[in-house]
């Protein structure tokens, strides 16, 4: 059965590994919790290997799952694949000790990625970095696989692997019209920015107006192309505000803003086991002021 492998046709290597956290969980859905993968792409993972070997790898009955004879045979031959993959990865990582990974969310990045590059260029010019903007499922399940080394992002990630340490907290500001809106609904231009699920239990307990924005997004690019075309009212970090303002923005110059009671936190994850032997020393260079 082996003979007949081609990693060219695989889409990926490591729908082996899914394949074996399939085998260990017998469960479609705990693998796919555990891969930070949705349960449709793990079941089309394993159907593609199925159709790559010509064989059935599992029997599948009701809610219990168990291997195949092929699938048993099959085992083995994907740890090894595994292993080797990751022993590679290891002894890569060992020999350029001088790369570092970050994956960033849009909004983080939006918030941070200009003063998060010119802190790594403090760094001796003898480590290369990579950013890259992810989504916060991204984040997880690139640094479960180790192709990225940091995460920074305002929402916590769920996982015991991982631990989060607080890069900063930005001010946030209520930015609203000069002028009132001529009797028009209040809410009619409330744009509602979905930071994070801890952020916005507390701006809709603050500002329960919130709640029937006509507008709502993840997106704060989305939310500030809406405030450069209209008189709307959103909750900003005083960052983007000032970005803003430098620009020239003409929609900063009929607005006004109130500070909030509560921030933005932006937090750099990383693995708690495991990490690349420059980590710590690039952790300390950012955090610390």
């Amino acid at each position: 059965m082996l003979q007949r492998l081609n990693l060219r046709h695989i889409v990926d290597v490591r729908f082996f590994s899914t394949f074996l956290e399939v085998a260990y969980t017998r469960h479609f859905g705990k693998a796919a919790e555990n891969l930070y993968l949705t349960p449709a792409a793990v079941s089309a993972r394993i159907k593609q290997l199925e159709e790559h070997f010509n064989t059935t790898l599992f029997f599948r009955v009701r809610n219990s799952i168990q291997l195949t004879p092929a699938g048993e045979k099959l085992v083995p031959y994907a740890k090894s694949l595994v292993d080797g993959l990751n022993n590679a990865r290891n002894a890569l990582n060992e020999q350029a000790a001088a790369f570092l990974a970050f994956g960033i969310t849009p909004n983080a990045a939006a918030c941070l990625e200009h003063s998060l590059m010119l802190k790594l260029s403090q760094h001796d010019q003898s480590m290369s970095f990579r950013v890259d903007t992810l989504s916060s499922e991204q984040l997880s399940r690139h640094l479960h696989e180790r192709t990225i080394d940091f995460a920074v992002t305002s929402e916590t990630l769920k996982s015991g692997d991982v631990e989060h340490i607080e890069l900063c907290t930005l001010k946030l500001y209520l930015v609203e019209p000069a002028e009132e809106n001529d009797g028009e609904n209040e809410n009619m231009h409330n744009v509602h920015i979905e930071w994070s699920q801890k952020l916005c239990d507390r701006i809709l307990g603050a500002m329960p107006e919130f709640k029937h924005a006509r507008f709502k997004t993840n997106s704060v690019e989305q939310a500030i192309d809406f405030l450069r075309e209209r008189d709307g009212r959103a909750i900003l970090p005083d960052i983007l505000i000032k970005r803003l303002e430098k620009q020239g923005d003409r929609h900063t110059e009929k607005f006004n803003k109130k500070e909030c009671s509560f921030g933005l936190t932006l937090y750099l994850v990383r693995l708690k086991e495991g990490r690349h032997p420059c980590v710590d020393e690039i952790t300390n260079l950012l955090v610390c002021d």
